[in-house]
């Protein structure tokens, strides 16, 4: 069987990675802001925030996915 990430091009996934890291910032920071501030944050930035959530989850298994491990230790096996 494929992995799955592979149907994914390298540079799309990155470019989605990148998109999705300054979307998760601006999110957090408008939360951040409103907090500091004391005044309410505004629905979308809350509602968003659970919506980059699931994303991120799925971003992250992407990601795992594609992380190859490193033999560091003389001996041992490495998982493929």
């Amino acid at each position: 069987m494929t992995n799955w990430t592979s149907l994914i091009p390298a540079k799309i996934r990155s470019a989605l990675y990148v998109g999705f890291g300054v979307l998760s910032l601006a999110q957090s920071s408008i939360l951040a802001y409103s907090a500091a501030v004391q005044s309410p944050a505004p629905v979308w930035a809350v509602g968003g925030g659970a919506v980059l959530g699931v994303i991120g989850a799925a971003f992250g298994f992407v990601a795992a996915g594609n992380t190859e491990v490193i033999d560091t230790e003389p001996g041992k096996h490495v998982a493929e």
